[in-house]
Protein backbone atom coordinates (compact mmCIF):
# COMPACT_ATOMS: atom_id res chain seq x y z
CA UNK A 1 0.00 0.00 0.00
CA UNK A 2 1.50 3.34 -0.98
CA UNK A 3 2.01 6.29 1.30
CA UNK A 4 -1.08 8.06 -0.02
CA UNK A 5 -3.44 5.17 0.78
CA UNK A 6 -5.57 5.55 3.95
CA UNK A 7 -4.71 2.92 6.56
CA UNK A 8 -8.33 1.83 7.00
CA UNK A 9 -8.74 0.54 3.41
CA UNK A 10 -8.96 -3.21 2.91
CA UNK A 11 -5.72 -4.04 1.10
CA UNK A 12 -7.10 -6.79 -1.16
CA UNK A 13 -10.00 -4.62 -2.34
CA UNK A 14 -7.71 -1.63 -2.74
CA UNK A 15 -5.25 -3.67 -4.82
CA UNK A 16 -8.08 -5.01 -6.96
CA UNK A 17 -9.21 -1.48 -7.76
CA UNK A 18 -5.62 -0.40 -8.48
CA UNK A 19 -5.27 -3.29 -10.93
CA UNK A 20 -8.49 -2.35 -12.73
CA UNK A 21 -7.38 1.28 -12.95
CA UNK A 22 -4.00 0.22 -14.38
CA UNK A 23 -5.60 -0.61 -17.73
CA UNK A 24 -5.68 2.43 -20.02
CA UNK A 25 -6.59 3.37 -23.57
CA UNK A 26 -2.89 3.30 -24.44
CA UNK A 27 -2.28 0.02 -22.61
CA UNK A 28 -5.51 -2.03 -22.70
CA UNK A 29 -3.64 -5.29 -22.03
CA UNK A 30 -1.18 -6.06 -19.26
CA UNK A 31 0.52 -9.16 -17.92
CA UNK A 32 0.93 -10.38 -14.36
CA UNK A 33 4.63 -9.45 -14.12
CA UNK A 34 3.94 -6.04 -15.68
CA UNK A 35 1.17 -5.23 -13.19
CA UNK A 36 3.20 -6.47 -10.24
CA UNK A 37 6.15 -4.24 -11.15
CA UNK A 38 4.00 -1.19 -11.94
CA UNK A 39 1.90 -1.39 -8.77
CA UNK A 40 4.44 -2.79 -6.34
CA UNK A 41 2.34 -5.86 -5.57
CA UNK A 42 3.71 -9.41 -5.45
CA UNK A 43 3.15 -11.53 -8.55
CA UNK A 44 1.28 -14.15 -6.54
CA UNK A 45 -1.14 -11.54 -5.19
CA UNK A 46 -1.68 -10.06 -8.66
CA UNK A 47 -2.36 -13.52 -10.05
CA UNK A 48 -4.92 -14.34 -7.34
CA UNK A 49 -6.70 -11.02 -7.78
CA UNK A 50 -6.83 -11.38 -11.58
CA UNK A 51 -8.27 -14.89 -11.31
CA UNK A 52 -10.96 -13.59 -8.94
CA UNK A 53 -11.77 -10.61 -11.16
CA UNK A 54 -11.90 -12.88 -14.21
CA UNK A 55 -14.36 -15.19 -12.45
CA UNK A 56 -16.75 -12.24 -12.14
CA UNK A 57 -16.14 -10.91 -15.65
CA UNK A 58 -14.20 -7.79 -14.70
CA UNK A 59 -11.10 -8.92 -16.59
CA UNK A 60 -10.40 -11.62 -19.14
CA UNK A 61 -7.26 -13.31 -20.37
CA UNK A 62 -6.36 -12.85 -24.00
CA UNK A 63 -5.16 -16.28 -25.11
CA UNK A 64 -3.15 -14.85 -28.02
CA UNK A 65 -1.05 -12.46 -25.93
CA UNK A 66 -1.34 -14.26 -22.58
CA UNK A 67 -2.17 -10.88 -21.04
CA UNK A 68 -5.25 -9.59 -19.24
CA UNK A 69 -7.71 -6.95 -20.39
CA UNK A 70 -10.91 -5.45 -18.99
CA UNK A 71 -14.01 -7.65 -19.17
CA UNK A 72 -17.67 -7.17 -19.96
CA UNK A 73 -18.69 -6.57 -16.32
CA UNK A 74 -16.89 -3.23 -16.39
CA UNK A 75 -19.00 -2.18 -19.36
CA UNK A 76 -22.18 -3.41 -17.67
CA UNK A 77 -21.54 -1.31 -14.57
CA UNK A 78 -20.62 1.77 -16.56
CA UNK A 79 -23.75 1.35 -18.67
CA UNK A 80 -25.92 1.18 -15.55
CA UNK A 81 -24.31 4.31 -14.16
CA UNK A 82 -24.62 6.31 -17.38
CA UNK A 83 -28.16 5.12 -18.00
CA UNK A 84 -29.31 6.14 -14.53
CA UNK A 85 -27.59 9.50 -14.70
CA UNK A 86 -29.49 10.28 -17.92
CA UNK A 87 -32.66 8.79 -16.47
CA UNK A 88 -32.49 10.94 -13.34
CA UNK A 89 -31.82 14.07 -15.37
CA UNK A 90 -34.68 13.45 -17.78
CA UNK A 91 -37.18 12.27 -15.17
CA UNK A 92 -36.73 14.75 -12.33
CA UNK A 93 -38.83 17.58 -13.85
CA UNK A 94 -41.71 15.15 -14.45
CA UNK A 95 -41.43 13.63 -10.95
CA UNK A 96 -41.46 17.14 -9.48
CA UNK A 97 -44.48 18.19 -11.54
CA UNK A 98 -46.41 15.05 -10.53
CA UNK A 99 -45.80 15.67 -6.83
CA UNK A 100 -46.78 19.33 -6.99
CA UNK A 101 -49.77 18.87 -9.30
CA UNK A 102 -51.35 15.96 -7.44
CA UNK A 103 -50.13 16.94 -3.97
CA UNK A 104 -48.70 13.50 -3.22
CA UNK A 105 -45.17 12.16 -2.93
CA UNK A 106 -43.57 10.89 -6.15
CA UNK A 107 -40.58 8.57 -6.60
CA UNK A 108 -38.39 7.43 -9.46
CA UNK A 109 -37.28 3.83 -8.84
CA UNK A 110 -35.11 1.17 -10.47
CA UNK A 111 -34.45 -2.50 -9.81
CA UNK A 112 -31.15 -3.43 -8.19
CA UNK A 113 -30.74 -7.20 -7.87
CA UNK A 114 -33.76 -8.20 -5.79
CA UNK A 115 -34.58 -4.78 -4.36
CA UNK A 116 -36.11 -1.57 -5.62
CA UNK A 117 -33.99 1.56 -5.25
CA UNK A 118 -35.34 5.11 -5.27
CA UNK A 119 -33.25 7.39 -7.49
CA UNK A 120 -35.18 10.45 -6.38
CA UNK A 121 -38.09 11.50 -4.20
CA UNK A 122 -40.16 14.68 -4.43
CA UNK A 123 -42.75 15.69 -1.85
CA UNK A 124 -45.50 18.26 -2.25
CA UNK A 125 -46.37 20.66 0.58
CA UNK A 126 -49.52 18.60 1.19
CA UNK A 127 -48.01 15.12 1.16
CA UNK A 128 -47.64 12.98 4.27
CA UNK A 129 -44.04 12.44 5.36
CA UNK A 130 -42.95 8.95 4.33
CA UNK A 131 -39.96 6.95 5.52
CA UNK A 132 -38.28 7.00 2.13
CA UNK A 133 -35.45 8.93 0.54
CA UNK A 134 -33.23 8.95 -2.53
CA UNK A 135 -30.97 5.90 -2.45
CA UNK A 136 -33.28 3.89 -0.20
CA UNK A 137 -33.48 0.17 -0.94
CA UNK A 138 -36.96 -1.29 -0.51
CA UNK A 139 -38.82 -4.56 -0.98
CA UNK A 140 -40.08 -5.51 -4.44
CA UNK A 141 -43.00 -7.81 -3.66
CA UNK A 142 -45.07 -5.34 -1.63
CA UNK A 143 -44.41 -1.96 -3.28
CA UNK A 144 -46.05 -0.78 -6.49
CA UNK A 145 -42.71 0.17 -8.06
CA UNK A 146 -41.16 -3.15 -7.10
CA UNK A 147 -44.05 -5.21 -8.44
CA UNK A 148 -44.12 -3.26 -11.69
CA UNK A 149 -40.39 -3.72 -12.26
CA UNK A 150 -40.62 -7.42 -11.39
CA UNK A 151 -43.49 -7.84 -13.86
CA UNK A 152 -41.15 -6.63 -16.61
CA UNK A 153 -38.02 -8.43 -15.39
CA UNK A 154 -36.42 -11.78 -16.18
CA UNK A 155 -38.58 -14.72 -14.98
CA UNK A 156 -35.49 -16.14 -13.27
CA UNK A 157 -35.35 -13.13 -10.92
CA UNK A 158 -39.04 -13.49 -10.08
CA UNK A 159 -38.55 -17.19 -9.42
CA UNK A 160 -35.58 -16.47 -7.15
CA UNK A 161 -37.59 -13.98 -5.11
CA UNK A 162 -40.47 -16.43 -4.84
CA UNK A 163 -38.15 -19.23 -3.72
CA UNK A 164 -36.68 -16.95 -1.05
CA UNK A 165 -40.18 -16.37 0.30
CA UNK A 166 -42.41 -13.30 0.37
CA UNK A 167 -42.34 -11.58 3.75
CA UNK A 168 -45.75 -10.61 5.12
CA UNK A 169 -45.89 -7.01 6.39
CA UNK A 170 -49.65 -6.41 6.52
CA UNK A 171 -52.86 -8.33 6.05
CA UNK A 172 -52.88 -7.39 2.35
CA UNK A 173 -49.28 -8.39 1.53
CA UNK A 174 -49.34 -11.04 -1.19
CA UNK A 175 -47.31 -14.04 -0.03
CA UNK A 176 -48.76 -16.94 -2.05
CA UNK A 177 -46.71 -17.88 -5.13
CA UNK A 178 -49.63 -18.34 -7.56
CA UNK A 179 -51.43 -15.23 -6.36
CA UNK A 180 -48.27 -13.15 -6.74
CA UNK A 181 -47.63 -14.46 -10.25
CA UNK A 182 -51.22 -13.59 -11.15
CA UNK A 183 -50.60 -10.10 -9.78
CA UNK A 184 -47.58 -9.66 -12.07
CA UNK A 185 -49.58 -10.88 -15.06
CA UNK A 186 -52.32 -8.38 -14.20
CA UNK A 187 -49.76 -5.55 -14.05
CA UNK A 188 -48.44 -6.46 -17.50
CA UNK A 189 -51.96 -6.47 -18.91
CA UNK A 190 -53.19 -3.20 -17.39
CA UNK A 191 -49.92 -1.28 -17.72
CA UNK A 192 -49.57 -0.07 -14.13
CA UNK A 193 -49.19 -1.38 -10.59
CA UNK A 194 -50.99 -0.68 -7.31
CA UNK A 195 -49.97 -1.48 -3.75
CA UNK A 196 -52.87 -1.04 -1.33
CA UNK A 197 -51.34 -1.12 2.13
CA UNK A 198 -49.15 -4.11 1.27
CA UNK A 199 -46.03 -2.68 2.94
CA UNK A 200 -47.59 -0.14 5.29
CA UNK A 201 -51.27 -0.68 5.98
CA UNK A 202 -52.13 3.02 5.79
CA UNK A 203 -50.22 3.79 2.59
CA UNK A 204 -51.19 3.20 -1.06
CA UNK A 205 -49.04 3.72 -4.14
CA UNK A 206 -49.48 3.57 -7.91
CA UNK A 207 -46.63 3.05 -10.41
CA UNK A 208 -46.15 3.12 -14.18
CA UNK A 209 -43.20 2.08 -16.37
CA UNK A 210 -40.38 4.04 -17.98
CA UNK A 211 -38.68 2.50 -21.03
CA UNK A 212 -35.31 2.98 -22.67
CA UNK A 213 -34.76 3.47 -26.40
CA UNK A 214 -35.21 -0.27 -27.05
CA UNK A 215 -38.54 -0.46 -25.24
CA UNK A 216 -37.15 -2.24 -22.20
CA UNK A 217 -38.68 -1.16 -18.88
CA UNK A 218 -35.83 0.29 -16.84
CA UNK A 219 -37.61 2.27 -14.14
CA UNK A 220 -40.90 3.04 -12.45
CA UNK A 221 -42.49 6.36 -11.57
CA UNK A 222 -45.05 6.51 -8.77
CA UNK A 223 -47.38 8.50 -6.60
CA UNK A 224 -47.79 7.46 -2.98
CA UNK A 225 -49.81 8.72 -0.05
CA UNK A 226 -52.32 7.86 2.69
CA UNK A 227 -54.82 5.19 1.69
CA UNK A 228 -57.70 7.44 2.78
CA UNK A 229 -56.88 9.77 -0.15
CA UNK A 230 -56.30 6.98 -2.67
CA UNK A 231 -59.89 6.09 -3.49
CA UNK A 232 -60.62 3.80 -6.46
CA UNK A 233 -61.49 6.70 -8.82
CA UNK A 234 -58.35 8.57 -7.76
CA UNK A 235 -56.20 5.47 -8.26
CA UNK A 236 -57.51 5.13 -11.80
CA UNK A 237 -56.85 8.82 -12.42
CA UNK A 238 -53.33 8.58 -11.02
CA UNK A 239 -52.67 5.49 -13.15
CA UNK A 240 -53.53 7.40 -16.34
CA UNK A 241 -51.41 10.37 -15.29
CA UNK A 242 -48.44 8.14 -14.40
CA UNK A 243 -48.65 6.15 -17.63
CA UNK A 244 -48.60 9.42 -19.57
CA UNK A 245 -45.69 10.73 -17.48
CA UNK A 246 -43.79 7.48 -18.03
CA UNK A 247 -44.32 7.75 -21.78
CA UNK A 248 -43.03 11.33 -21.82
CA UNK A 249 -39.85 10.34 -19.98
CA UNK A 250 -39.44 7.28 -22.21
CA UNK A 251 -39.61 9.51 -25.30
CA UNK A 252 -36.85 11.70 -23.84
CA UNK A 253 -34.76 8.53 -23.47
CA UNK A 254 -35.28 7.70 -27.15
CA UNK A 255 -38.31 5.38 -27.02
CA UNK A 256 -41.15 5.95 -29.43
CA UNK A 257 -44.34 3.98 -28.84
CA UNK A 258 -45.34 2.08 -31.95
Amino acid sequence: MNQHTPNNLLSSVNNSIRILRAFTMDQPQKGVRELATELGISKSSVQRILVTLAAHGFVRKNEDTNKYELGISVLELSSIFLEHIDLHHEALPTVTKLAHTHKETSHLAVLNNMEVVYLCKVESPYSVKLRSHSGLHNHTHCTSSGKLLLAHSDPYLVDTILRNGLVKFTSTTITERDKFQNELNKILKQGYSVSRGEFRKDVTSVSAPIRDHSGKVIAAINLVGPSTRFTNPRIQYFARELIHAGELISEKLGYWKR
